[in-house]
């Protein structure tokens, strides 16, 4: 299990694999999916990462197909990266919306009031214990081609 960048994740597997390891690699999503595809080139096949998103193709979701259309309409390709942070961009704009633009309190109290906030499929939950918007996890698989199987 590796809990750092891309770059450090992708040299250690490159490594590893090198010397002959016959290992599982597992990375969290702050890794970066994209990045350490094209870091690892051939030897990402098999490597798993969790991701907190759901997939940036999962047409099922709302929140996902009302974000494909933002994406396309800039000319951008998808990704979990730019996923999330369509999604936060959300949730704070519902935040503000809420009374949360008045003061730093103002800000939190929103925020934390927020429960079970459906953006579409994807839920997010705060309270002032749980700042952990979201229980959502998957775990994708990287191929030899660098991308990602469902």
């Amino acid at each position: 299990m590796l809990v750092s960048a891309y770059a450090s994740c992708s040299e250690f597997i490159k490594q590893a694999k090198r010397r002959s390891l016959r290992a599982q690699f597992f990375n969290v999503s702050f890794v970066g999916t994209k990045a350490l595809a094209d870091a690892l080139g051939p030897d990402a096949d098999g490597v798993m990462i969790s991701q907190v998103m759901p997939p940036p193709s999962a047409k099922k979701f709302a929140v996902v197909r009302e974000y494909l259309r933002a994406i396309e309409a800039a000319k951008q390709p998808p990704s979990y990266t730019s996923l999330e942070g369509f999604i936060a961009a959300k949730v704070f704009v519902e935040v503000l919306r809420r009374g949360g633009a008045a003061s730093r309190e103002a800000l939190v109290r929103a925020l934390e009031g927020m429960r079970e906030y459906d953006l579409g499929g994807f839920t997010v939950s705060f309270s002032p214990t749980q700042h952990n918007g979201s229980k959502f996890v998957d775990l994708t698989s990287l191929g030899r081609d660098g991308r990602v199987r469902y």
